[in-house]
């Protein structure tokens, strides 16, 4: 990862999912052409999101919960009836990289709005090959199951594995 290529994911095994969705290629030419201009990044950021952060959570897990639905009575009004729905078992966090990593927030919000958002801030200072911490807002203890750190400017990913470092150190 030091040699300026882009990641691939594979030195992180199978924690690492690369999207080759059609889509996700397509959308991601716009975010990384020059000639894009600020609104439609944006536009496309949050379109994008919304396409990774669907397959990002492809692997939480379900618990059963109680519901109440309704349905018609014989006299022609509404009676409810109970069944078994779905929840979302793991607690959630939202880690967005700042400032880039904002952009991401909304979209994986409409996907997960029970979310914590915890914010962390890295540049990479010039002729530096590692990135610098100039503000966390991680909590003192892990209170979440499952994290997604947000950032869409992801080149030799030394920010983002920085970061997952810094998290693997709060304490579960």
């Amino acid at each position: 990862m030091s040699d300026g290529t882009p990641s691939n994911g594979k030195e992180y095994g199978e924690r690492v999912h690369v999207s080759s969705h059609p889509i996700v290629k397509h959308k991601t030419s716009f975010l990384r052409s020059s000639t894009t201009k600020p609104s439609v990044f944006r536009s496309v950021l949050r379109e994008l999101t919304y396409h990774l952060g669907y397959e990002a959570t492809s692997t939480l897990t379900l618990k059963p919960i109680d519901i109440s639905v309704p349905v018609p009575s014989k006299g022609g009004g509404i009676d409810h009836m109970e069944v078994q729905g779905q929840k979302i078992k793991e607690h959630v966090a939202l880690i967005p990289i700042l400032r880039s990593g904002l952009g991401m927030v909304d979209a994986m919000l409409e996907l997960l709005p029970n979310a914590e958002i915890h914010h962390i801030g890295m540049y990479k200072a010039p002729g530096q090959s590692h990135p610098v911490l100039y503000f966390n807002r991680l909590p003192k203890k892990c209170t979440v199951d499952v994290a997604y750190v947000m950032d869409p400017c992801i080149a030799t990913s030394s920010t983002i594995v920085s970061v997952v470092s810094i998290l693997k150190k709060v304490s579960c």
